[in-house]
């Protein structure tokens, strides 16, 4: 089996800060607030490591509260949270002034100083499913304007992947998903549908109303605790959801949202006995020729980027010369060995996994040394998972034993 190798490039602008271990599957929430406590500034990311330390953060009410609860009760670990300002005005207000601020100069700035976290999403964005088009908003527009900001953020440097929602309408999901979104913004995102159903009670009714909430949360959840327990390349997929009634839509009512030719989405999906589950682990790439077109390959690059990122540094002024080389091949050589051992790449021995190259008139010219320049090649045999599983059965009637009745 013949294995595509994306390319992973590592250079000298990467190395101006240090990322967490654990930063690439660490949630960035982004969100007006209903209630913030005193310790809490607007556009400075605060680290939320508990649904205890969430609630007297955030109070036990409004998207964000509820989202968090969803994250954390999905085996959420740790996440982070980017507070936009407190706003209880009406929806059509707030979620204007919500895409304007995933806009603005002072929101990049603020994520692109950031340097704990990997996953964008805004879960308050959902409530868009909830507005109706007339002569002062357009639901469509904002949603477009909405993913095109966050897969911008992507775009920023760093290791970044942004958890987006397909509209709950298949019309409009399917309009959004044939807008025109690039193949660089396309491999740093993905997509799921539809809203799900929660356990969760809404307040204040006078019936008992269960909420609808964005799946986001429960994504990143998903994300975080199965890169934690299985490694980040493991597929984030298949994983049944807590809390966790039914998905808003049926499957049924996607197969034009899945067929298409734009950008693809993951469905989530609701089994008999088996609970609510994510049903999908692609990219917004839509491409069957692309290695980026699963959301574990992007991450896992992500992942070596950052590491390599990290150990570089500790290089940087050293002598460029075969002593340094053989220093940081070897340590990169450690590390990727010990991910192979544990399931990371394709392959039965080490060469057929990866390789790591360094060295004059190998990856360096004279010249690039003489511009302070150190240059190591990667190659990875990335795994791709086993999306369609054929069984075939067999029965051997030789023996006599079985016969036919045509009910005759």
């Amino acid at each position: 089996m013949a294995m595509v190798n994306p390319g992973v490039s590592i250079s000298e602008t990467s190395l101006t800060s240090v990322l967490a271990d654990d930063a690439v599957t660490m949630p960035l929430f982004m969100s007006y607030t209903v209630t913030q406590a005193s310790s809490v500034t607007t556009l400075v990311p605060v680290n939320v490591t508990s649904l205890t330390q969430a609630v007297s953060l955030f109070g036990g009410r409004g998207t964000l509260a509820y989202s968090l609860r969803h994250f954390f009760e999905n085996r959420g670990q740790s996440c982070y949270v980017l507070p936009l300002g407190t706003g209880e005005e009406e929806n059509t207000t707030r979620l204007t002034r919500l895409i304007t601020a995933l806009q603005s100069a002072e929101l990049q700035e603020s994520v692109a100083a950031d340097r704990h976290t990997g996953l964008l999403l805004v879960p308050e964005m959902s409530e868009l499913n909830d507005l109706v088009a007339d002569d002062s908003i357009d639901p469509a527009t904002l949603w477009y304007q909405g993913w095109q900001a966050l897969l911008q953020l992507c775009l920023q440097g760093q290791q970044r992947f942004a958890l987006l929602e397909q509209p709950e309408d298949p019309v409009q999901a399917i309009a959004l998903s044939k807008q025109s979104f690039s193949a660089d913004l396309c491999q740093n995102g993905a997509a799921w549908w539809p809203r799900l159903q929660t356990s969760y009670v809404q307040d204040g009714s006078d019936v008992k109303t269960y909420l609808f909430l964005s799946p986001l949360p429960a994504v990143a959840a998903v994300i975080q605790s199965s890169a934690t327990d299985n490694g980040v390349w493991k597929p984030p997929a298949n994983i049944a959801l807590a809390k966790t009634l039914r998905p808003s839509r049926n499957i049924l009512q996607s197969r034009d949202l899945l067929n298409q030719d734009g950008v693809y989405c993951n469905p989530i999906r609701s089994f008999a006995g088996k609970g609510v589950r994510l049903w999908g682990c692609r990219t917004l790439l839509n491409d069957e020729s692309s290695p980026w077109r699963y959301i574990q390959t992007r991450l896992l690059a992500n992942s070596v980027e950052a590491y390599l990122s990290d150990l570089a540094r500790v290089f940087l002024f050293e002598p460029n010369n075969a002593q340094t080389w053989m220093k940081l091949q070897g340590q990169i050589w450690t590390w990727l060995r010990q991910q192979w051992l544990d399931g990371a790449f394709f392959g039965t021995t080490e060469e057929e996994a990866f390789t790591v190259n360094i060295g004059l008139n190998d990856t360096m010219s004279a010249e690039d040394i003489s511009a302070g320049k150190m240059i190591i090649q990667l190659r990875l045999a990335l795994l791709a998972p086993a999306e369609f599983i054929d069984i075939n059965l067999t029965l051997d009637l030789r023996d006599g034993s079985a016969t036919t009745n045509n009910g005759s």
